[in-house]
């Protein structure tokens, strides 16, 4: 799909394309949405410039992720979207910063592109030449992935109080299957705050690499506002990959404290366990010796003296219960019960 924009009273307005779909000539950006291979014929027609397939777009080295043919500039970096589903996914774009027109290739539609478009046609002046697009639309961007950060970094403020907090203590006792459960969340919550911090940093280092290249090849020319607003935008992507690597480090931390919880709470229901044999262990042992004594004075031989003995029976009762009495005695005095 092909969306065309114009400068009109200094504002980016939505163009209306041609009877094929063709963008209109004085299109300052257009925009190409999982394009055709006619579509991408129209935009050559149009702009002059071949538009790299999908497969191009892919590949991970520099030289192919950014280049100059004529005097247009290629730029591809991974840009992330999908950040408020379960499954955040990261897809590249590619910036053309061509003469007459800056021209964008993408198979996929983050919310930045949106928010770009809603603020280029509010605000005058903001973009008004294919350079000041194309830096308008990364600082939207970079706007956009320092949003997802944050929410990111709140999370795991809740996630540190929560894995911290002694279920214990006050109203906030919980049984043993409840914290286990909870464990689990939060290990889950953890995975997917490591999986957005993981895509950020990729977008990070994308588009920090497009503002060196533009910075180094003299794309933007001689315009002053735009290399301005360039070096802001560097620092901010140098600002953001360092926070990036302190919320990776403080994921790893709360996922080792996690693990380490969980851990603890294994060893508690073992050492339950434990607990419970050794009880019916030592209750099967003390009982052992009176049921020894039991079965010899039920055997059914003529020469058992105390058959006839009229204490006889009184004898074995004590002779039992002193039999399971002192094993007992044994077992606390070595600290076993």
């Amino acid at each position: 799909m092909i969306t065309a924009y114009l400068l009109s009273n200094g504002r980016l307005e939505k163009a209306s394309l041609g009877p094929s779909g063709e963008p209109p000539a004085d299109a300052l950006w257009i925009d190409l949405l999982s394009p055709t291979k006619d579509e991408e014929a129209m935009v050559h027609r149009s702009v002059g410039i071949e538009i790299p397939t999908r497969e191009e777009m892919q590949e991970i080295e520099v030289s192919s992720r950014l280049y100059r043919e004529g005097d247009a500039h290629f730029m591809t970096a991974p840009i992330i979207h999908r950040t408020d589903t379960p499954r955040p996914e990261v897809s590249a774009t590619t910036f053309i910063l061509a003469p007459t027109a800056m021209v964008t290739v993408r198979y996929a539609q983050p919310k930045s592109i949106d928010i770009f478009v809603v603020r280029a046609a509010r605000q005058i002046g903001w973009c008004t030449t294919p350079e000041t697009v194309l830096i308008g639309l990364l600082e939207t961007i970079v706007d956009r992935v320092a949003d997802v950060m944050e929410r990111v970094a709140g999370e795991l403020d809740t996630l540190s109080r929560t894995i911290f907090y002694d279920p214990s203590e006050g109203n906030g006792a919980k049984t043993e299957e409840q914290i286990t459960a909870d464990l689990k969340a939060e290990l889950r919550q953890l995975g997917r705050a490591g999986d957005l911090t993981s895509k950020t940093r990729d977008t990070i280092l994308g588009l920090d690499r497009i503002a060196t290249y533009l910075g180094t090849a003299e794309a933007l020319g001689a315009r002053k506002d735009a290399k301005a607003r360039l070096k802001t935008l560097s620092r901010d992507l140098r600002s953001l990959a360092e926070h990036d690597g302190f919320l990776s480090n403080k994921v790893n931390f709360l996922l080792d404290a996690t693990l380490g919880m969980i851990s603890i709470e294994q060893n508690r229901s073992m050492t339950e366990q434990n607990n419970i044999i050794k009880i019916f262990t030592v209750a099967a042992t003390a009982f052992l010796p009176p049921t020894l004594v039991a079965s010899i004075y039920g055997m059914n031989f003529e020469l058992m003296p105390e058959l006839k003995w009229d204490l006889g029976y009184g004898w074995a009762l004590v002779l039992m219960l002193f039999s399971a009495v002192a094993p007992i005695a044994y077992f606390k005095r070595r600290g076993w019960l």
